[in-house]
């Protein structure tokens, strides 16, 4: 259904046009330029012949010239896949304000694990970047969910990026700072009533806005889905609602507004909520604990559906942002990016250059014929036209007449294999390099391919980085639903792994539960300010085997890596039963073991035998020195010029010998020289007896 704007102004609601004016205007200001180039990109990486156009290829046709593709970028791109898959997000949080402290912020982060394995976050992540390299812009849709839990769960889901229209005028990555964002879908009266209620489904019948065309007909590109085909002839089916195929057009917008707002305010800590995001009991609790009531000026979120005439919903949203958390692969300033963009064009003329090759190799094969008229005798012109290049052709012409002669082909066009080389390369340019898919010949080494493959990952590192972004943005909306809507008390299942056995071991964790001895909650989650720590983690395998081989290389090194670890990082299928049985029945011990233990104690022992011999010896030398200088003090310069000579270091104030002082360098010789009337009546009364003395001193004494 196409309605003017002048006739919109006469049916309807007030929202269902406000709604349907926005629309046409985010359209209008470049949602229609986006579609039909993200169906392009969509197709080139698809490929299976969708990379020539409708248009081309009638051409290619009438001229009778094949169509081939050699895709080229569906590796490419898959490699880049390839990486986020083998790669998981880890998400954490830590104490930042109120009374937020680490025990709590690890029980959050186990929390917020839990919830996005539930989700199958790591699927729809997969969607949500792909579509971010292939159609520039992917989407998440968070919210919370009572289907399965009354009490309400974290639901995450991916949204097709050609259904989400974000603000026109915005330039930021972050949807907070949107002004709002568009969601248009074609849903069934049953789906209508699942999302919106039964009231909601009763408006939309008697809006009579069903369609039939998902958009198709409204000035849009045909829209993902199953069908190969458009049946227009459908159309009397949904008319006469015989199979169900009733559609309406949901416009889905949640805007940003700024308005006094009642909230609940903690002095203590100084956070402010507002009081419609909270239950009753919630609001109760704080008032008790000191929390008071207040209104202040706060930005919330408007949220409006509608059908084309007819609103659906029309209130504030139960959310403090928008569902809708976005991913670019490459982002500048409001204008998005994928990575099959700037492959378009070098895959267009590989594949022309491909299908030009071929087309002359073909006409070589039967490239026509020159033929006298009525000189053929065992078959027509229009019979060689068919068959003249089938080997073993035998042509038969009358006598006398010229021989049919066959019409030489063209040579193809030189350069055409240098536009196929350089096409290759430039689509490898633009994408990720060769390296990076490891496809090296036999005779490269493998740690050289991984240090390429490591190096060519430089060239994603902008689309990685923002999906770093995405992956922040999207966790910090899931710890606020966490803090928001997980106020009650919930039991969860956490299976970890033993560090000590590698086993899979299951806990219980309590959140909000209630403590009458104190009269508060235990791991109450949801006070306290915490931010956001995302960090990768390879996928198990491929992160195990590199442990594996880390923990052999350090081995070998001698490193003394217990043979528990080794086998923790294996992918042994009972590798937790060989750890369960290594801790029961520990091998015996190795006999060299204790030897060796000996022999370094028995070295060490000597080593310092040595040591000590040889301050003795010099302790000895030291001492005769010493003798020597004080009977003959004349040596004492000689001595420390022979020591500087021989380069000894003096470790205190020079010289290195002590020199004499006054005129000690003369002997102090007894006066009386008679040997009948001695100096001293001990003079002499040793003479003839050898005594140890100093090593080197000359006897001076009078014989």
């Amino acid at each position: 259904m196409i309605m003017t704007s002048t006739a919109l102004l006469t049916i309807g609601d007030e929202p269902a046009r406000d709604n349907w004016a926005r629309y046409q205007y985010a359209k209008d200001r470049g949602h229609l330029d986006y579609l039909p180039h993200a169906a392009r990109c969509e197709d080139m990486y698809m490929g299976g012949g969708r990379q020539w156009t409708p248009e081309a290829k009638s051409v290619m046709q009438q001229e009778r010239r094949p169509c081939y593709e050699f895709n080229e970028i569906k590796p490419s791109i898959n490699a880049a896949i390839g990486y986020q898959i083998h790669n998981r997000m880890d998400i954490a949080f830590k104490p930042r304000g109120g009374d937020a402290d680490l025990n709590r912020a690890t029980i959050l982060s186990k929390v917020a694990m839990q919830v996005v394995d539930m989700c199958n976050l790591h699927w729809h992540e997969t969607q949500v970047f792909s579509d971010g390299v292939i159609q520039q812009r992917g989407y998440y849709d968070v919210r919370v969910s009572f289907d399965n839990n009354i009490k309400g769960e974290i639901v995450v889901s991916d949204l097709d990026p050609m259904d989400v229209i974000p603000d026109p005028d915005a330039k930021s990555y972050d949807p907070d700072d949107w002004g709002d964002v568009l969601i248009t879908r074609w849903l069934t009266p049953d789906e209508i009533a699942q999302l919106y209620g039964q009231k909601a489904r009763k408006k939309a019948e008697e809006s009579n806005d069903a369609g039939v065309d998902f958009g198709e007909l409204d000035d849009e590109e045909a829209r993902s889905k199953f069908a190969s085909r458009d049946n227009i002839g459908a159309f009397d089916a949904c008319v006469t609602k015989e199979d169900g195929l009733q559609r309406y057009r949901i416009i889905d917008r949640q805007r940003f507004v700024y308005e006094l707002t009642p909230c609940i305010v903690w002095p203590t800590t100084g956070d402010v909520r507002t009081e419609s995001a909270l239950a009753s009991d919630s609001i109760d609790d704080a008032i008790a604990q000191g929390a008071v009531r207040a209104k202040r000026m706060r930005r919330r979120v408007k949220w409006t559906v509608t059908t084309l005439t007819a609103t659906l919903f029309d209130d504030y949203s139960p959310y403090e942002h928008f569902t809708v958390v976005p991913y670019f692969a490459y982002f500048r300033r409001g204008k998005t990016g994928g990575m099959v963009d700037d492959a378009i064009g070098p895959q267009e003329a590989l594949n022309k250059a491909v299908s030009q090759y071929v087309h002359v190799v073909n006409t070589a094969a039967n490239s026509g014929w020159i033929v006298e008229e009525d000189s053929l005798t065992n078959m027509t012109v229009d019979e060689l036209e068919r068959v003249g290049a089938r080997t073993g052709l035998v042509i038969e012409f009358k006598k006398g007449s010229a021989a049919p002669q066959k019409i030489q082909p063209n040579q193809v066009p030189t350069g055409v294999d240098r536009i196929i080389d350089r096409a290759d390369k430039a689509l490898k340019d633009v994408t990720v390099p060769e390296a990076m898919r490891g496809q090296q010949g036999p005779e490269v080494s493998g740690i050289a391919i991984q240090a390429k493959q490591f190096a060519s990952q430089q060239q994603l590192a902008v689309p990685l980085d923002n999906l770093a972004y995405t992956r922040r943005l999207l966790a910090k909306r899931v710890l606020k639903l966490i803090q928001t809507y997980y106020d009650s008390h919930r039991i969860f299942r956490i299976t970890e792994t033993d560090p000590m056995t590698g086993k899979q071991v299951e806990d219980t964790l309590e959140i909000n539960k209630f403590d009458p001895a104190t009269g508060s909650y235990v791991n109450d989650v949801t006070i306290g300010t915490y931010d956001v720590v995302i960090s990768e983690q390879p996928m198990q395998v491929t992160f195990q085997n590199s442990q594996f081989q880390q923990a052999l290389e350090m081995r070998k090194s001698g490193i003394s890596i217990p043979d528990q670890q080794v086998i923790r990082y294996s992918n042994l299928a009972d590798k937790h039963e060989i750890l369960a049985s290594m801790q029961g029945n520990q091998p015996p011990a190795d006999p060299t073991l204790d030897a060796r233990v000996r022999l370094i104690d028995a070295q060490a022992r000597k080593t310092d035998a040595q040591a000590t011999d040889v301050v003795v010896k010099t302790q000895y030398s030291a001492a005769q020195t010493a003798q020597v200088l004080q009977l003959t003090p004349g040596t004492a310069p000689i001595a420390d010029g022979l020591l500087r000579s021989a380069g000894a270091v003096d470790h205190d104030a020079a010289p290195i010998v002590p020199q004499p002082s006054g005129n000690a360098s003369a002997l102090d010789m007894p006066q009386n020289t008679d040997p009948l009337t001695p100096a001293s009546p001990a003079q002499g009364q040793a003479i003839g007896i050898e005594t140890p003395g100093p090593d080197g001193v000359r006897d001076t004494t009078p014989l």
